[in-house]
């Protein structure tokens, strides 16, 4: 049997042990379990990945250049999904109408565009360097509320606002030597999509939210949003099929951390986050504000 055929397993298995090493070595206090230790092994992961602090900041102008350059090649690949343009049209308006307002109070003055993916398979939301952000079609179903759009908008601004997206670019810059910006360009969107670190994700929740209380919006938007995630992932669990034996486990084990990249902490500890919050600054709960896409 060729050996790379090993290789997936003894990833997974190292993945594994060094998820051990680090709940001892941080004394997490947490029930054993597999979603632990990928969880925990993807954390390292993202800690070994971060730029060194010397790092000088890219500027603003480099980062805008680099995210136009990618939101263009994103786009025209987008058009060849089966779509009904008038109506894409229309949501990418909406997008922009609520992004714009959510962004007021952004630290840094970018120019902020909003984009729609129409795959009702692509449940998630990006942003890319330099102020794009993408929601995809899956995503807005779950929303009951323009609200909870609001934080989701927020929360990606944040990612570019914190400049998490540009640690990124430096990140990958660095691990394959990459010089000028006409080099950084050419790095997959897909390091994009994948999720920052747990505490970026928190940290991008707590701004992001706060961008949407500042805009007038109720932080419960979002709160009914983190509870629709849980059940999708209930419901995704169920469904899940699955494999036969070794191959079985070292490609669960695989996908379980690529999930985790591609996705966000727990939605039950993203809720009380924003729960204490609301609490500490005495956030008010105004009515929800009708999501404008109930077609959808």
């Amino acid at each position: 049997m060729p050996i790379k055929r090993y290789i997936p397993l003894a990833i997974a298995v190292l993945a594994g042990a060094i998820a051990i090493t680090l709940i001892q070595l941080r004394h997490i206090n947490t029930p054993p379990s597999p979603q632990t230790l990928l969880a925990a092994a993807a954390d390292v992961q993202h800690e070994i990945t971060r730029v060194p602090a010397h790092l000088d900041h890219i500027s603003d102008a480099d980062e805008i250049a680099v995210g136009d350059v990618m939101a263009q090649h994103l786009t025209a690949s987008l058009k060849r999904i089966p779509s009904v343009p008038s109506q894409d049209y229309r949501i990418e308006a909406y997008l922009q109408e609520v992004g714009t307002r959510t962004a007021a109070h952004t630290r840094r003055k970018l120019p902020w565009r909003f984009h729609y993916i129409p795959d009702p398979n692509f449940v998630n939301a990006f942003a890319l360097p330099g102020g794009h952000i993408f929601v995809g079609q899956g995503l807005l179903p779950l929303m009951q509320s323009e609200d909870a759009l609001a934080a989701v908008l927020g929360h990606e601004i944040e990612h570019v606002d914190l400049r998490h997206c540009a640690e990124r670019i430096q990140t990958q810059a660095q691990l394959h030597q990459l010089g000028a910006v006409g080099q950084v360009v050419g790095l997959p969107i897909s390091i994009f999509i994948a999720g920052y670190s747990k505490d970026q994700e928190l940290e991008a929740d707590r701004d992001g939210t706060t961008l949407a209380v500042q805009a007038g919006y109720s932080y419960m938007g979002i709160l009914q949003l983190f509870d629709a995630f849980n059940r999708h992932a209930a419901k995704n669990n169920r469904t899940t099929a699955k494999a036969g034996p070794i191959g079985e486990a070292a490609q669960l084990s695989l996908a379980t951390i690529s999930g985790y990249f591609a996705s966000h902490p727990p939605s039950a500890q993203r809720s009380m986050q924003i729960r204490r919050m609301a609490k500490d600054l005495n956030w008010q709960a105004p009515p929800l504000q009708p999501l404008g896409l109930r077609d959808l």
